[in-house]
């Protein structure tokens, strides 16, 4: 066996590396990180997009972010694009998920929400632009997101774990409960 020494703060660094290499769930994270991208990989919208309208959304999306704790730094395009990348779908999709979420509570107008489905081409992404400088100065919308989240009302059902039989009286009334 060799001898050898770690200096500074580089030991702690190597530790916790062995630790999540070694670690069992390492590999059902990286699935899971996987599986994510890819969800964002199929829903990310394609089309014909010029750099000049796709800067014009980043510029918004920055605009956003902040109501979102998030720094204003998504990087410009230097290029035409006809797919958005899934980071930048990621992002979309917290502001549609959250713009829709303000609809549904009535906290702003419907208008102001927006699919990821309907992004095509410039027209749209400028559109989207305009929404989403919208949502920035939106008082209501920006209220909406400091709210704590409601709390589910209804029975709590537990869920059948996995190998565990069911009898068709207890199916029957979990499929009552969600009804």
């Amino acid at each position: 066996m060799i001898p050898f020494t770690i200096k500074g703060n580089n030991k702690m660094a190597n530790e916790e590396m062995m630790m999540e290499s070694e670690s069992p769930l390492a590999p059902m994270i990286e699935q899971a990180e996987m599986a994510d991208e890819d969800m964002y990989d199929t829903m990310a919208p394609e089309g014909s997009f010029s750099k000049k309208a796709l800067n014009a959304l980043v510029k918004s999306t920055n605009k956003l972010l902040p109501a979102f704790d998030q720094t204003p730094d998504y990087p410009t395009f230097s290029e035409d694009l006809t797919k958005l990348p899934t980071d930048f779908t990621r992002v979309l999709a917290m502001f549609s998920s959250a713009a829709a979420d303000a609809v549904m509570a009535e906290a702003i107008d419907p208008e102001m929400s927006f699919q990821l489905e309907d992004i095509s081409d410039d027209r749209s992404l400028l559109l989207l632009a305009g929404k989403l400088d919208n949502l920035a100065k939106s008082r209501e919308f920006k209220r909406f997101l400091k709210e704590p989240a409601p709390e589910r009302e209804g029975p709590v059902v537990e869920e059948a774990v996995e190998g565990e039989d069911m009898g068709e009286g207890e199916i029957e009334d979990l499929f009552m409960a969600r009804m």
